[in-house]
Order: structure tokens, then sequence, then C-alpha cells
């Protein structure tokens, strides 16, 4: 992803808290984006689906299922000004 984010993890580690957020409670449309692509791909791989699908096949549909219902297991990174970084958990975003 460009210098505003990448991601880092599928899921915090059990017992990991993720520090305050400093940031936006906001899903960018450009984070959406990149999460809705990167979760597509996951599933077409084979990873697990976190819900129920209801005989849906089609991964784009499937994880836009996903984050409407608050399931997606990714952690974005987003890169503040002064070249540090927040991880922010993509289930505790606002998703607009």
């Amino acid at each position: 992803m460009s210098s505003d984010g990448e991601f880092v993890a599928q899921e915090p580690a059990e017992g990991e808290l993720l520090r305050p957020q400093n940031t936006t409670p906001y899903l960018t449309k450009y984070e959406r984006a990149r999460v809705l692509g990167t979760r597509a791909l996951q599933i077409s791989m084979g990873a697990p689906v976190k819900i129920d699908v209801q005989g849906v096949s089609d991964p784009i549909v499937i994880a836009e299922m996903e984050l409407n219902q608050n399931q997606t297991p990714l952690i974005i990174r987003r890169f503040l000004p002064n070249n540090q970084y927040e991880d922010v958990d993509v289930r505790t975003l606002i998703i607009s």
C-alpha cells in the first residue's frame, strides 16, 4: 500500500491490546478498497470465512458481507507524519 497505510496482521494475538487510537475512527474509501481486495484474495485462496455465506460463492461479495458485519480479521497500520504508526483493527472502525 502507499505511505498512508498497510496491513500488518490477520488478527490481534491472544491478549494483545492495541494502543489508544489517535487517527480517525472511520474507514477511509482507500482503506475500504484495500481491505475488500485483500480479504477477497484471501478467501479465493482458501482462507476460512468468518460469516455464514448462505450459498454465495463470489469472494468479493463475501468480503463485503464480512466487512458490513464487522467480521473482517485484518489490522491496518496507519502511518503518522512524525514517522510513527498506529495499528487499527478493521472491526473497530466506523464504516460509512
